[in-house]
């Protein structure tokens, strides 16, 4: 199984910050588990605004998006700023958005199977529930199925390395089961009781 992890951080990838020692803590539980990780830091790709899923010549969408289409578990990582998710953390569901209508080869949204959760690093301006409620609610609407305690919300001198470790393992467990017992297409038959 594999799991990418998107920064969205809003300082560049090689700054060291508090988002990408959440997704260290979150990499480390994932490769002990025998995932596979992949870390994306967003702010190092030129993503086009839009709710689309069209393309243009300058933009590194498709890449981000074929290493979403590939794995089985997504966690979304972003720091709060004035009570509010990272932009970059809204631009991504949104780019994702452009896709709801599309459906695999089996007739399910393109995401059905997959997992989805949440890193919010608060520095003390509130609002990380809010992002993390925004965030799942976003996600599960587009066809990524959300675990039981699915986001850790790791505040300002806080160890975060227990609400990290319930969250990534609740990801993994469900993407296991997933794995055995996807998520059935519905056939066009009515139901009855």
């Amino acid at each position: 199984m594999k799991a990418l992890l998107l920064n969205c951080s809003l300082e560049k990838g090689c700054q060291e910050n508090e988002t990408e020692n959440l997704i260290n803590q979150a990499a480390s539980v994932f490769q002990q588990e025998k995932i596979d990780v992949e870390r994306i830091h967003l702010r190092d790709f030129q993503i086009t605004f839009g709710i689309t899923n069209s393309l243009d010549g300058d933009d590194d969408w498709p890449f981000i998006f074929d290493r979403i289409l590939e794995t089985d578990i997504i966690l979304v990582a972003t720091p709060i700023a004035l009570g509010e998710q990272s932009s970059i953390a809204t631009l991504i569901i949104e780019r994702l958005q452009g896709y709801y209508d599309i459906k695999d080869k089996k007739g399910r949204q393109l995401f059905y199977n997959k997992v989805a959760g949440v890193l919010v690093a608060d520095h003390g301006d509130g609002g990380a529930r809010s992002a993390a409620e925004s965030i799942l609610y976003s996600l599960s609407m587009l066809g990524f199925t959300i675990p039981p305690q699915p986001s850790a919300i790791c505040l300002p001198d806080e160890s975060p390395s227990d609400k990290i470790l319930q969250t990534s393992t609740s990801l993994v467990n469900l993407a296991e089961i997933l794995s055995f017992h996807p998520i059935p297409v519905l056939d066009d038959e009515p139901f009855e009781a």
